[in-house]
C-alpha cells in the first residue's frame, strides 16, 4: 500500500500518466464531508513511489467527498467524478471548475477525455453522458439509444467512446463522429 495511505480508506481509481499515477481515495467511514482527495503519485520503479502531491482543498474548502473516477485531459487538468459533481483541477490542484449537471439528480460515474479536451461523463441515474468542454460549459448528450445505467467510458485515440452498462452488463461502442455533433 502506498505511503500515507490509511487502512480505512479506499482506493477508488487510478490513472496512469508517464512517470505518476493519480489515485483517487475516499474514507470509507464518512465522519465528514471532506472525506476524499486525489494523490498523484510519482513511480519510480516497482518498489519505490513518491506522493508529489495531495489535492483535497482549494482555499481550504474541501473540493471533494467522494472521488470515484478521474481521467486527465491534454491541458494537464485532472477531471474527478465525485458526488452530484465533476470536480476540475488544473495540473497544480487548483479548482478550475464544478460541473452539476442539468438536473438535480446528476449522478456521475465514469469518466474521460476526447482529443479536444472535452470531459465526457457517464451520468448513472440519468442513462445519459455528458459532454462538456474544458472549461466547464454543457456542451450535450451523447446521442444513442438504449443506453442504460452507464457507468464506466473511456476514449480511444480515435474518439470512439466505450460504454460500460452497470444494469446489462455489456460494452457499447459509440462512433467518434456521435460524440462531436
Amino acid at each position: 500500500m502506498p505511503s500515507g495511505v490509511k487502512s480505512d480508506e479506499v482506493i477508488s481509481q487510478f490513472y496512469n500518466v508517464a512517470g505518476y499515477i493519480l489515485v483517487c481515495q475516499w474514507n470509507r467511514k464518512f465522519k465528514d464531508q471532506s472525506a476524499g482527495k486525489v494523490v498523484k503519485l510519482e513511480y519510480i520503479d516497482h518498489n519505490r513511489r513518491g506522493i508529489v502531491m495531495e489535492i483535497e482543498s482549494d482555499k481550504n474548502q474541501p473540493l471533494y467527498i467522494c472521488p470515484t473516477y478521474i481521467a486527465e485531459n491534454g491541458n494537464g487538468d485532472i477531471c474527478v467524478s465525485d458526488v452530484r459533481a465533476v470536480v476540475v483541477t488544473d495540473a497544480g490542484g487548483m479548482l478550475r471548475f464544478r460541473y452539476q449537471g442539468n438536473s438535480r439528480d446528476f449522478d456521475p460515474y465514469g469518466i474521460c477525455c476526447d482529443s479536444s479536451c472535452n470531459i465526457i461523463v457517464a451520468d448513472m441515474k440519468n442513462d445519459k453522458i455528458h459532454v462538456i468542454d474544458k472549461d466547464g460549459a454543457f456542451l450535450h448528450h451523447v446521442t444513442y439509444d438504449g443506453i442504460k445505467m452507464p457507468r464506466a467510458i473511456c476514449i480511444d485515440e480515435n474518439d470512439n467512446l466505450y460504454v460500460g452498462e452497470w444494469h446489462t452488463d455489456t460494452i457499447k461502442v459509440i462512433a467518434g463522429k456521435r460524440i462531436v455533433e
